[in-house]
């Protein structure tokens, strides 16, 4: 009996310290997921509605229309976010944001991580980068998600895509990369993110991309 006892206690042990884990790395995964998808988001936004000041300005709700689609691009996970936009001025070029992004932890409890960004457009610097777009597709020309990534930096890779009666298998590069495409870690400040790779090592955006969904 006292093994039998001994035996239940060690195992509640395990599943405390399991589930701990996993809570801490589930929410260290959300804070850089949230970092990532924000900044990415702004600065595609951003950069984007500065560039359409051909003599016309745009306005802060085109501004923040703009910022709110690029982000809802950016979300992948299963969770409620809650966007305050703290200030926006499309003419300046300003942008402050504050995501609170809620999930639920593995023992069934309510998490959440926030995080709070401000850029101020740097037209001069600007001016220097070159922007590609990464296109993951579904069959034919249908768009599952597209990134606006500054040349010579990594993309993220969205949740695998579903199809009824069908299992998804990989992404395959179109144009920019040469067959299966994978996915590797790379250094994050704050961590490590999951990217596009190629090859075993991480993509490079050089060039405008296009990648198709494959099922079996």
């Amino acid at each position: 009996m006292k093994k039998v006892t001994f035996g239940i206690a060690c195992g509640l042990v395990c599943i405390f310290v399991v589930t701990m884990m996993l809570t801490l790395f589930g929410r260290a995964a959300r804070k850089r997921e949230t970092e990532y998808m924000l900044a990415q988001a702004m600065d595609s936004s951003l950069s984007a509605v500065m560039h359409k000041q051909d003599g016309t300005i745009a306005g802060n709700g085109e501004f923040v229309a703009d910022f709110l689609k690029a982000l809802l691009i950016q979300a992948d996970s299963n969770s409620d976010i809650t966007v305050s936009v703290l200030d926006a001025d499309a003419k300046k070029g300003i942008l402050s944001v504050e995501v609170v992004e809620k999930f639920l932890h593995p023992n069934g409890n309510e998490g959440s991580v926030s995080q709070v960004r401000t850029v101020i457009f740097d037209k001069a610097m600007e001016q220097e980068t070159e922007y590609h777009k990464v296109g993951f597709y579904m069959d034919g020309d249908e768009v599952y998600k597209e990134y606006c990534i500054p040349k010579g930096s990594p993309c993220s890779v969205p949740v695998s895509p579903q199809k009824q009666g069908k299992k998804f298998l990989y992404w395959r590069f179109v144009t920019g990369g040469a067959g299966k495409a994978g996915t590797c870690n790379k250094p994050y400040p704050g961590g490590e993110i999951s990217v596009l790779a190629s090859a075993g090592s991480p993509y490079i955006v050089l060039q405008d991309t296009k990648l198709i969904a494959v099922f079996e």
